[in-house]
């Protein structure tokens, strides 16, 4: 085995091995005391009856499949008096209209929390195996999380598996102290098997965040923050990338309702790459930093900010204008603004939250755009949106209308391809009893993908679901 090869194996192993050593370390010193909260135990199944006239969004359109699936979980709650362990488990068995049958969308989460009195510590780890064809991010409901946003792939139709894997691992000490630290690392690694297209490849990403944190004065704080990073993958150039950034930040209170958060740092990134059977190496330095002003008013804030990142393409700007207001039946969160891309291309960027909360109905809507740099270094501008709209008919039914798009395009960079979904649902939802549920309703989804010719399918579909809780 290659050193490379160790590496690449060496760097899940260790990352999930602390993760759940810290886990198990941490429970041991648990307090004996009996605290409220307990344990619960939940159990789920949700059985569905489908039509697909084209389940896996080819563009001819020819993959007519009668579906019947059920869907499986369990959950574990436990809540003591200073912190919780959370288990879900999750697994999709899928029969088609053809003999056979597959256990898909398998899932597994396990998370666990404690805060001290100066001091907060969180340790998670996660596991999911999924058909590739049969994945959908829009279906996921957590396309819009910035906390994991959408990659190059995501969008991407192929026949074959995915399987995603990963730990984190976040403490801080000092909490509301003069001086306190926090580290954050992370693990990602995604597989594939079975599949044709080139730009599904495995990926490794190892993350690690040091902040120190110090208080000048009541009204004046700084903190130094370290960033490391380790990306490998088996793509054809076999890559291999390190990004470090050391930056220094101040938040100040100007006034009684201005503040100023301020950063400037510097970042190295430097790649190994295997390009004609000779391996080379690149480095690129440069300057990133941000700037926010932000105002307290009667009922919100508003805000402009401006941000400075650097890749090995080039440097990105971004400024926006944001405005959050608060109303008595919901909120609106606005930004606006413009991005220079490495190509110095302005493109317009922004945001816009809305919930409104009538007397029957609730509506929720999401749209963003932003400039970014994936983890394969493709420059991209990502466009997300996301509608929802619920009508309450009575205490026992209700009407669901939900609408969500993703868009993925070059800017600037690497040549990449553009990719569009969209999600078009609508649903009947009524309580039976205490326990069991029924959905009815349809679905349209299309997938446009530059170089193939626009799919679209439409499904309808009845849904039977139980949940059970207990308290043992």
């Amino acid at each position: 085995m290659s050193a490379r090869s160790l590496k690449r194996a060496a760097i899940p192993v260790a990352a999930l091995c602390l993760g759940a050593g810290l886990s198990l370390a941490q429970q041991a010193g648990l307090p004996g005391v009996a605290p409220p909260g307990g344990t619960t135990l939940s159990f789920g199944i949700a059985s569905t009856l489908s039509h697909n006239d084209n389940f896996s969004l080819r563009p001819n359109n020819a993959n007519d499949v009668t579906l019947f699936d059920h869907r499986l979980s369990f959950g574990l709650r436990t809540q003591r008096r200073n912190d919780s362990l959370e288990l879900d488990l999750g697994v999709l068995v899928r029969a088609l209209d053809t003999p056979g049958r597959r256990i898909d969308d398998r899932t597994a989460r396990l998370a666990y929390n404690r805060v001290g009195v100066r001091a907060r510590f969180d340790v998670n780890a996660d596991y999911r195996f999924v058909s590739v064809n049969a994945d959908d991010p829009l279906r996921r409901g957590d396309f819009l999380d910035d906390d994991d946003p959408i990659d190059d792939t995501d969008l991407t139709r192929d026949s074959g598996d995915r399987t995603d894997f990963g730990t984190r691992l976040r403490f801080d000490t000092g909490v509301d102290m003069p001086l306190g630290f926090g580290f954050d690392g992370r693990y990602r690694g995604r597989r594939f098997s079975g599949t044709t297209d080139a730009d599904l490849f495995d990926t490794d990403t190892l993350t690690s965040t040091g902040t120190l944190r110090f208080a000048f004065s009541p009204v004046s704080q700084g903190r130094v923050v370290a960033f490391v990073e380790d990306y490998s993958a088996d793509d054809i150039p076999q890559t291999d990338r390190r990004t470090y950034r050391l930056s220094f930040g101040l938040t100040q209170e100007l006034s009684r309702v201005d503040t100023l958060d301020a950063e400037i740092g510097v970042q190295r990134i430097d790649t190994d790459e295997t390009i004609g059977g000779l391996r080379s190496s690149e480095r690129e330095n440069g300057i990133i930093g941000s700037a926010a002003l932000t105002r307290q008013l009667v009922r919100g804030t508003i805000a402009t900010s401006f941000d400075l990142r650097e890749s090995r393409n080039g440097r990105t700007a971004t400024w926006l204008v944001t405005r959050v207001l608060e109303l008595p039946s919901g909120g609106i969160e606005a930004s606006a603004g413009l991005a220079s891309d490495v190509s110095d291309t302005l493109r317009p960027v922004g945001s816009l939250r809305f919930t409104h909360e009538m007397k029957r109905s609730e509506l929720n809507l999401a749209l963003e755009r932003e400039v970014t740099t994936s983890s394969r270094d493709n420059e991209l501008q990502v466009t997300r949106a996301s509608l929802g709209y619920r009508y309450e008919i009575n205490e026992l039914s209700d009407v669901d209308l939900d609408a969500e798009f993703a868009q993925t395009k070059q800017a600037g960079g690497p040549a990449t391809t553009d990719r569009e979904r969209l999600s078009l649902r609508a649903a009947y939802n009524r309580a039976v009893t205490r326990d069991w549920n029924l959905s009815a309703g349809y679905e349209f989804r299309l997938r446009a993908e530059d170089g193939l010719d626009t799919a679209t399918s439409n499904e309808v579909f009845l849904t039977v679901s139980r949940r059970v809780t207990l308290r043992p």
